[in-house]
């Protein structure tokens, strides 16, 4: 207390008394004067300081006046200020209405100048040079804490959602130029400002009149270019806005290959360099590997399109990547289907595409593929893993408005599929992904008795209702095994193929060519197909099955293994399995009580032949009538790209002559083929005498075949054998 108030130690208590109260009087009137000097204060305003760093001198002054150049240092163009700022601090302290300062950072004495340059380095012409070619960077410091509070209080009202300062003095949080967060919210920033007391709003005032007189011109011509959807490199930046959706171009630029990602911050333009503009903006998007995982990404642009006289182009027309909004419809619409579809496809879906991503394979109208990602990562255990930085869980229904189509919008444009023909795994264009229509006439279209077809709906359906195992050993027995022999093109593949229409099921067809000859790979395919089978709910197609079904004898011990192997592996299937032979004379006594139904497919008749010939007449003037309506089709249909049609009221009266002909199913099918091709060579429409000139050179060849073997037919000799 006596060091406080300058007295000694041994000062009586009355003087000690007396010298508080003259001290509480000093106290009082310095706040007098405090007050007098606030009073005085002018009202709040900014302070523009230039700082200016020598790369010559590695030296760094501060400037309330705007720079100019004079010819000195190793380029001859030095920036020079007069009224300069030797202590910051104690300017501040003599000018308390600064409630912010803009600094300004030139450089020079580093590289040559910009412009105005001969090829000496020597400057043409001083007095031109304009010193903001040398300006690098514009940042605002706060000074005033109620210009902090109100800033804060604008980034709690109007500046959620978009990456801003956090208007912290203390910390001198620097806010940086061209301050994009105020010109994406300046409309909300305006009517909460006229919310605010005049008391309460000086100092926001003062820092918006800078802003805008510092942006208007920019701002008037931002907004005039993304008006016409344009926009220049010089105001690139104000083009991206953060959490909002951006079409990324990364993957191709064609509709399919289009992707959604959000952008997470601003772009950023990187220095300039021999090779020109370059800028980069941080995004996040989805990649799925049996669940989302959200992967932070950079887009890199350094390739800007071509652009007008003006310097503009058009924003869609960006290499890289550009925002939503500049889209078509099209585009928005093509990638939220799209997205949905993938969705749909995140556990297991049955699609159909007529395209498919590998390169090295041909469009496949119409095939049909199974997605399902845990059975493709269980047969593909070396696929690289997601890196541990990436956020991975599992999305559900209620993790996300499914009116916000920004989520189906970014996720991946491939998924892998199982190409139920060729049997191989393929990525897919899930562009080109839809739902199977499944063909409930393919059945009715079945050239068979009626009997016959009204007994295997009647098995399938059943199959299909049954729930529990007759069998008294769990597991065994519940399967429904189908098998159907004659001879070659009487239909039997094609009931197996209706039979999965009707059941909606994939159907997953076999050849003996696919399972190979030695026991133990037979056992390890087949398992691996009736595995997929069972998880995949498919009907299996055993096609041609005749060398698993032949009678064992004593001679050929390795085609017995075969037999057994096959009847240990189909004993605890409890799926539908569809067997097809031509030769079922030889049928090994074992499978009798395996096969629920037996049908005998004989050789067509002459009614069966003519029902035949119709059906794919009617076929062809379907897909001619959807050739003429869909001009897109017609380019993916390869050799029948030129078809001109078909005349098929001639043919139709030739019919009962056609159905003559002793062709089976398949021969009937490889001749219209054929002779379309022939049609379409000769630029003509499909009719009777291509028809009849494709026969005409396929009997000859039968007439040799029969000739051959002494006028004995194909199925003469198949049942002398004892085979059919």
């Amino acid at each position: 207390m006596c060091r406080l108030l300058d007295v000694s130690p041994h000062t009586p208590d009355d003087e000690l008394l007396e010298a508080m109260e003259s001290a509480s009087d000093s106290l009082r009137d310095s706040e007098r004067l405090k007050y007098r000097v606030l009073q005085q204060q002018g009202p709040p305003k900014c302070e523009i300081i230039n700082k200016i760093y020598c790369h010559h001198t590695r030296t760094e002054n501060l400037y309330l006046d705007e720079p100019w150049v004079v010819e000195s240092g190793p380029f001859n163009a030095h920036l020079r200020g007069s009224h300069a700022v030797p202590h910051l601090e104690l300017h501040l302290e003599r000018n308390k209405e600064i409630t912010f300062i803009v600094y300004r950072r030139f450089e020079c004495c580093g590289v040559p100048p910009p412009k105005d340059f001969n090829y000496h380095g020597r400057v043409t012409s001083l007095l031109d040079s304009d010193p903001s070619s040398f300006l690098k960077a514009e940042h605002i410091s706060l000074i005033s804490e109620e210009l902090s509070d109100r800033l804060r209080e604008v980034a709690e009202r109007v500046l959620v959602g978009i990456p801003h300062p956090k208007f912290n003095r203390q910390f001198d949080d620097k806010i940086a130029y061209p301050y994009l967060w105020w010109f994406h919210r300046r409309h909300d920033i305006e009517e909460f400002t006229e919310t605010l007391p005049q008391s309460e709003k000086q100092h926001l005032a003062v820092f918006q009149q800078y802003i805008h007189g510092r942006l208007a011109k920019d701002w008037g011509m931002v907004d005039s270019l993304l008006g016409s959807g344009r926009i220049t490199a010089e105001y690139i930046q104000y083009l991206f806005v953060p959490n909002k959706v951006l079409i990324s171009k990364t993957e191709g630029s064609n509709q399919h290959q289009l992707r959604g990602v959000i952008a997470t911050h601003w772009l950023e333009i990187l220095p300039s360099s021999a090779q020109g503009f370059k800028a980069v903006i941080p995004v996040s998007t989805w990649e799925f590997r049996g669940t989302f995982h959200q992967v932070q990404q950079k887009i890199i642009i350094d390739k800007l399109p071509e652009c007008d006289v003006d310097g503009s182009f058009a924003v869609s027309d960006l290499m890289s990547v550009y925002p939503i909004e500049y889209a078509t419809s099209e585009t928005v619409q093509a990638l939220e289907e799209r997205g949905r579809m993938f969705w749909k496809c995140r556990h297991r879906n049955y699609v159909s595409s007529s395209r498919f991503s590998d390169d090295s394979l041909k469009a496949s109208p119409d095939s049909r593929f199974m997605v399902d990602y845990r059975t493709y990562s269980q047969m593909h255990p070396s696929e690289e893993p997601i890196s541990d930085d990436h956020t991975g869980y599992e999305i559900t229904h209620g993790d996300f408005d499914h009116d916000d189509n920004s989520f189906f919008m970014c996720l991946p444009t491939r998924i892998p599929g199982f190409n139920m023909q060729k049997k191989e795994w393929v990525s897919l264009d899930v562009e080109f992904i839809n739902d199977v229509e499944w063909n409930d006439q393919a059945f009715e279209h079945l050239v068979i008795d009626t009997e016959t077809k009204e007994l295997v709906k009647a098995v399938v359906t059943t199959q299909l209702r049954a729930e529990e195992n007759t069998d008294l050993i769990r597991g065994k027995g519940n399967g429904l095994f189908i098998l159907l022999h004659g001879g070659p093109g009487t239909g039997k593949t094609l009931t197996a193929e209706s039979v999965a229409e009707i059941a909606k099921k994939p159907l997953y067809r076999v050849t003996c060519g696919d399972i190979g000859t030695k026991a133990e790979e037979v056992e390890k395919y087949l398992d691996t197909v009736l595995l997929l089978g069972k998880i995949w709910g498919c009907v299996v197609l055993l096609d041609e099955a005749d060398v698993f079904l032949e009678e064992r004898t004593l001679k050929n011990l390795e085609r017995n293994a075969l037999v057994s192997v096959f009847l240990r592996v189909l004993e605890y299937y409890d799926g539908i399995l569809i067997l097809t032979s031509n030769r079922v004379g030889t049928f090994d006594e074992a499978f009798k009580s395996r096969i629920q139904l037996n049908l005998r497919y004989k050789n067509l008749n002459e009614q069966q032949r003519l029902q035949i010939w119709t059906n794919f007449i009617d076929r062809i003037e379907t897909l001619d009538r959807h050739r003429i309506t869909s001009s897109g089709n017609s380019k993916r249909n390869g050799s029948f790209q030129q078809d001109v049609g078909i005349n098929s009221e001639e043919i139709r009266q030739h019919l009962p002559e056609l159905a003559t002909a002793n062709l089976n199913g398949r021969q009937i099918r490889n001749v219209i083929s054929t002779a379309r091709q022939l049609a379409v060579y000769r630029k003509m429409r499909l009719g009777y005498e291509h028809i009849a000139c494709v026969i005409g050179e396929a009997s000859k060849f039968d007439e040799y075949m029969k000739e051959l073997s002494q006028g004995y037919t194909a199925d003469d000799i198949r049942r002398g054998r004892r085979e059919r």
